[in-house]
């Protein structure tokens, strides 16, 4: 079942002029952590609506949430009849529309998703991340500094604020096991580190029958992202990608024992979809002096400019600089959020944002209706990309949430 009245009022309820603001308070990625959590009866923040779960028996041992990365709602409806497997999940299980947090991007969205906290408590506010208080940025998942003092070193702040739930989920006496393409450690879950997506369904229904219940698996795909990066969602690379994942999938349920089927809840979700631009249109940031003379600059004077993404462009600019930047920008088709105004809108979250948010959001946050913008000078690869994600488009911004028993897929 697709819940088309869900889409419906998502849209009547949080569009505005073409974008679509995060649903933090109803149908949003961001209380996905709590629903998985309150399956177990075990705390978390807020849940998803109980009608996600309308026609699905949530009495289960096991909770296998698939986080297929880049992977939206319009690319879902479009490929579901092309690919038995997400025509049988639709069909035999629920399918609700969700926004993605804001930015919907994986630095962000993914972080909440381990966390249950929003961006504006977290503090990731994008891919890259300018921290005021050392004077550099780095990268948000791993720390690696892109600018200021120490190029290339760790950056210790990047873990600053990042508390994974799994040590909770553990705590509750819940067995957390999480499968992904690198290697981190994180407390509380045991890591199974994958390479490709050959035999991952095959993986996946192994670590869950060896699981001890109750247990709690977490699978992260990022292979559609990857190519929607660069061939966009509507290339046959693309599609090509969906099916092979979608069969790993179906690889997984089939892989399952009839008992462990029927104990076995299966989620599958997306952090954000894309939005295709025009690599001949993207707008090269470094070649608008007036945006360039207002950046605030680091110690070493070099300008400030990798913070955010270029769907989610994180400006950092001197005192007094906003109105002369936005009038800059006014011949592009952008949004731009001074940090107050984003707060008020709740852009980042319904929650108290932390200092550290308020250290690292940009004076203004811009994103463009459908193109990339960013800075050519430092990253002109980024300006390449045809599939982007991080800003408001209802194609980056709109994600699925399916919900099954593992033994109806049979």
């Amino acid at each position: 079942m697709f819940r088309e009245d869900v889409l419906r009022g998502l849209r009547d309820e949080y569009e505005d002029d073409g974008r679509i603001f995060p649903a933090y308070g109803s149908y949003c990625f961001a209380s996905v952590p709590g629903t998985i959590r309150s399956v177990f009866d075990a705390g978390g923040r807020r849940s998803l609506p109980d009608d996600v779960f309308t026609g699905v028996d949530t009495d289960v041992e096991r909770v296998v949430a698939v986080v297929v990365d880049g992977y939206g709602l319009d690319s879902w409806r479009r490929d579901r009849e092309a690919v038995p497997f997400l025509d049988r999940l639709t069909e035999r299980g629920t399918v609700t529309p969700l926004t993605s947090c804001f930015p919907s991007e994986t630095a962000a969205a993914m972080t909440t998703f381990e966390t249950g906290d929003l961006p504006c408590e977290h503090g990731r506010v994008g891919w890259n991340v300018y921290e005021r208080e050392t004077d550099r940025t780095f990268l948000a998942f791993t720390g690696e500094v892109k600018s200021g003092d120490e190029e290339g070193a760790v950056a210790d702040e990047a873990f600053d604020g990042v508390d994974y739930h799994y040590e909770d989920l553990a705590a509750a006496g819940i067995d957390c096991h999480k499968l992904e393409p690198f290697d981190v450690a994180v407390p509380g879950v045991t890591e199974h580190v994958y390479d490709g997506l050959d035999g991952l369904g095959e993986r996946l229904a192994d670590v869950t029958t060896r699981s001890d219940a109750p247990a709690y698996v977490h699978a992260y795909l990022d292979h559609v992202d990857r190519v929607s990066h660069h061939e966009g969602t509507e290339s046959d690379a693309f599609r090509e990608t969906v099916a092979t994942v979608c069969g790993e999938l179906s690889a997984f349920v089939d892989g399952l024992d009839d008992e462990v089927a029927r104990e076995t809840l299966l989620l599958v979700t997306a952090d954000h979809g894309h939005v295709n631009t025009d690599p001949e249109r993207n707008v090269d940031l470094s070649g608008r002096e007036r945006l360039m003379e207002a950046l605030r600059r680091h110690a070493d004077g070099t300008p400030i400019r990798m913070s955010g993404s270029p769907r989610n462009v994180h400006l950092h600019l001197r005192d007094g600089a906003v109105p002369e930047v936005r009038e800059a920008l006014s011949d592009l088709d952008v949004t731009a959020f001074t940090r107050d105004e984003a707060l008020d809108r709740g852009l980042f979250g319904d929650r108290e944002p932390s200092d550290r948010f308020r250290r690292r959001c940009g004076d203004l946050v811009v994103t463009h209706r459908d193109l990339g913008t960013w800075f050519g000078d430092v990253e002109a690869d980024e300006l390449d990309l045809v599939g982007m994600h991080g800003g408001l488009h209802p194609e980056e911004m709109l994600v699925p949430f399916a919900a099954v028993r593992a033994d109806q897929l049979r």
